[in-house]
């Protein structure tokens, strides 16, 4: 049986100012890594065979925290990395709203296949995210994986995981400081906890 935990990454200060970031590579604010010292404390019993994570400095320094572990051991997949918004990176939804009327409109209207200017779409993200989740479950069949990631890719992960559709993913919600659990075991998937605390 494969047991796959999924965090996502701390606070960051963009986080607090509520902007879009997917690509742009910050580390984690005080609060951040105070959630991550306190899922440490939850996880401590569990002996991961393998950590796993985004290679974004702000996912990367959640791993080192949670696992104590140093850098070098945690495998980063670029799989697993946020969505890239492109220009529409560091802006709050307000100012994107003025800069982008036209853009935003079509955004809201079809979010599946809206390309962000210099950036990529959510079949794009959703392509990579399974590509990598389906690489990480055959590498590691049968072990304890934490994976630490992004809200975008954890809400993926969890349709791909639970035979949800593409749309169905606004119905999910991947907190700061808590874990989610997924057994695997022959193919049949069981979430057996979400945004514990």
């Amino acid at each position: 049986m494969t047991s796959l935990y999924l965090v996502r990454h701390g606070e960051t200060d963009l986080n607090v100012k509520k902007v879009y970031y997917g690509f742009t590579d910050v580390s984690l604010n005080k609060a951040g890594k105070i959630h991550c010292e306190n899922i440490r404390g939850k996880l401590c019993e569990v002996n991961f065979d393998v950590v796993v994570s985004s290679p974004l400095e702000r996912a990367m320094q959640s791993a080192e925290i949670i696992s104590s572990l140093n850098r070098s051991e945690i495998i980063s997949y670029e799989g697993l990395k946020e969505l890239n918004f492109g220009t529409w990176e560091n802006k709050h939804f307000k100012e994107l709203q003025e800069e982008y009327k036209g853009e935003w409109k079509i955004w809201i209207e079809d979010w599946i296949n809206f390309s962000f200017p210099q950036g990529e779409n959510f079949k794009t993200l959703y392509s990579r995210v399974k590509m990598c989740l389906e690489e990480i479950l055959l590498a590691y069949e049968g072990k304890n994986i934490l994976l630490v990631g992004h809200e975008g890719t954890l809400k993926i992960i969890a349709i791909l995981l639970l035979n949800m559709n593409m749309e169905d993913y606004w119905r999910l919600t991947f907190e700061f400081g808590t874990y989610s659990m997924f057994e695997i075991n022959d193919g049949f998937k069981i979430l057996r906890k979400i945004n514990c605390i």
